[in-house]
């Protein structure tokens, strides 16, 4: 299983060319027009695009979003390595995720900044707005504090399941926090097989 991919250019430089394929257009079209007011990261063409049935909802782009451009589980740094590794482990395949933040504009360019309640409510309509773009969805994890206390702006009926931040310095000091993810993920795998509820 490959990891930290897109920290090699070759690999950056083919992904870049993939960011209007068919599946993701819709997705970053819409990226693009958000950019023009505050740069936001695309999302990965290697995940499911407009077919995702699950929906990783993060925190905000880390540092490394700014150097790739996506947010991606292919970034190379410990948190999407971790996560990926979560995903493989719980069986849940990239062409039925996609991945967002819950804060999706760039902050923290140059280090870990976490957004604050204010910006909750700001990109709520922006995570509505997403939700529209994926008529296959069916769950959405909740990944980290700040998108499980973003989500009651959303005002989704889509189900949702918590999961830690698989940040390395998160599961060395909490040794449960990997198997709550690892459940997040799985429970997130069994609602993706259900039929819509509606968004």
């Amino acid at each position: 299983m490959q990891t930290r991919s897109l920290g090699f250019p070759d690999v950056l430089r083919a992904r870049l060319d993939q960011r209007l394929a068919p599946h993701v257009a819709p997705l970053n079209g819409w990226v693009d027009v958000l950019s023009a007011e505050r740069w936001t990261p695309s999302l990965d063409p290697a995940d499911g695009g407009v077919g995702a049935r699950v929906l990783l909802l993060l925190e905000s782009p880390g540092p490394t979003a700014s150097l790739t451009g996506f947010v991606s589980l292919d970034n190379p740094n410990a948190t999407a390595e971790n996560l990926t590794c979560l995903l493989h482990l719980a069986g849940l395949p990239r062409r039925q995720v996609a991945v967002w933040n819950a804060v999706p504009w760039q902050m923290s360019a140059g280090g870990v900044v976490a957004p604050v309640r204010a910006q909750y409510a700001e990109a709520a309509p922006l995570t509505r707005h997403l939700l529209s773009l994926l008529p296959e969805l069916r769950a959405v994890v909740l990944v980290g504090r700040h998108a499980q206390s973003a989500w009651p702006h959303v005002g989704s009926p889509l189900p949702t399941f918590a999961c830690p931040h698989p940040s390395p310095q998160n599961f060395h000091t909490r040794r449960d926090e990997a198997g709550k993810a690892l459940l997040a993920l799985l429970d997130a795998r069994r609602a993706a097989r259900t039929p819509a509820t509606g968004q």
